[in-house]
Order: C-alpha cells, then sequence, then structure tokens
C-alpha cells in the first residue's frame, strides 16, 4: 500500500496530500501496487483483488459470495454517507446539523439517497449473521469492509452499537482476529510502528 498524508511527518496533512494527489490512479486513496507496471485505484477494486487472489475471501459456498458482495456495496454506501456528513481532519467544518441529523434518523421511508444511520444500522443487524459471522469464513471481503466502516464510526461515536448486538458481537468477532489486532494496533509488519490515525471526527 502507498503512502498516505501524514506520512512525511511535516505536520501539513492538506499539503502532503496535494504533493501525491496527482500520482493516484483516480485522485484519491487508496491505491494499491500490484506491480511495477499496475497500481489499483479504488478501495473496492483492491478488495475484489485480493478476493481474486485468495478465493477464501471472496466467500466459500455461493451464498457466502451472495452475502460478502452485499456487505461489501451497502458497506461503501454507509461510507459514502459518513464522507458527506462527517467532519474530517482535513475538513473540520461540516455541518453539525446534518451530523447530528444523520446520526439519529431512523426514518425508513425516505429515499435511499436520505437514510440516517440508525436505518443503515437496522440493516445490518437484521441480515443474516451466526456467531459474529455473517459468512462462514468471517474474513470475506464484504465483512472486512464492513468492519472497517463500523470501526470509523465507532471512532467518531464510541456507543453507536449499543443498541446493535448482533453488530457489536461482529466487531469483537472480527476484532479479536490477530491480523486485525496487529493493523489496529500499528504492528503489522508492513505498517509504520503506530496505530492508524483518525480520519473521521465529531463535529466540535
Amino acid at each position: 500500500m502507498a503512502p498516505g498524508p501524514g506520512s512525511k511527518g511535516t505536520g501539513d496533512l492538506w499539503a502532503e496530500w496535494l504533493e501525491m494527489k496527482g500520482s493516484t490512479v483516480w485522485g484519491f486513496l487508496p491505491n494499491l501496487e500490484v506491480s511495477e507496471s499496475r497500481t489499483i485505484g479504488s478501495e473496492i477494486a483492491i478488495l475484489q483483488y485480493l478476493a481474486r487472489q485468495n478465493p477464501a475471501l471472496a466467500g466459500e459456498s455461493e451464498d457466502d459470495f451472495y452475502a460478502s458482495n452485499e456487505l461489501l456495496f451497502q458497506a461503501e454506501e454507509l461510507y459514502l454517507k459518513f464522507a458527506q456528513k462527517f467532519p474530517t481532519i482535513m475538513a473540520a467544518d461540516k455541518s453539525p446539523e446534518e451530523f447530528n441529523a444523520f446520526i439519529s434518523s431512523a426514518d425508513k421511508t425516505v429515499h435511499s439517497s436520505q437514510q440516517g444511520l440508525q436505518v443503515y444500522l437496522g440493516q445490518f443487524e437484521n441480515f443474516p449473521s451466526t456467531d459474529g459471522k455473517f459468512t462462514t469464513s468471517g474474513i470475506t471481503i464484504g465483512e472486512i469492509k464492513l468492519f472497517s466502516t463500523l470501526h470509523l464510526l465507532m471512532l467518531v461515536k464510541a456507543d453507536a452499537l449499543d443498541a446493535y448486538p448482533k453488530l457489536s458481537k461482529f466487531m469483537d468477532t472480527f476484532r479479536a482476529t490477530d491480523k486485525v489486532k496487529a493493523v489496529l494496533d500499528g504492528t503489522a509488519s508492513n505498517m509504520a510502528a503506530a496505530p492508524l490515525a483518525q480520519y473521521f471526527i465529531a463535529p466540535p
């Protein structure tokens, strides 16, 4: 994985990002260099590539494959809502009113473009799962994407999943695996020896 803003340690994240933005595939991160001549420039495409290389990540059965893909794309939709509604370390001036309205809204009757956080969490809570896993392996790319999205949410609002026991179980189960713990702690072999930086933040 290529370095991101902050990797140079200048303290100016925006300047570091602008310096590298032009060399990314689509003008955003993440990017994954898979060879000297090939870089994948989309998170969804990166996950699909990983599943192509390791079939267990794609799902061990047809049902797992379909479940993984549903989680993958629905978690991406939720992430895009975060990008719209949540302040970030590089753009902290998002509307507190819009943030709070999104966080609290549970109205299932609105257009999907207007769905609030509680609708999404309810959908994931009701999606079939067993003992903290949505698939047989529990490590498909859909589950990876869902975990990372909900992890970002919990960094902003630690109690976000308190009313969702199945999602909480999923997060605890996934978080307990050695490789996930190493990434979260910043001790994985291909990472700098520091925890991941927080991108989304709560309004002041």
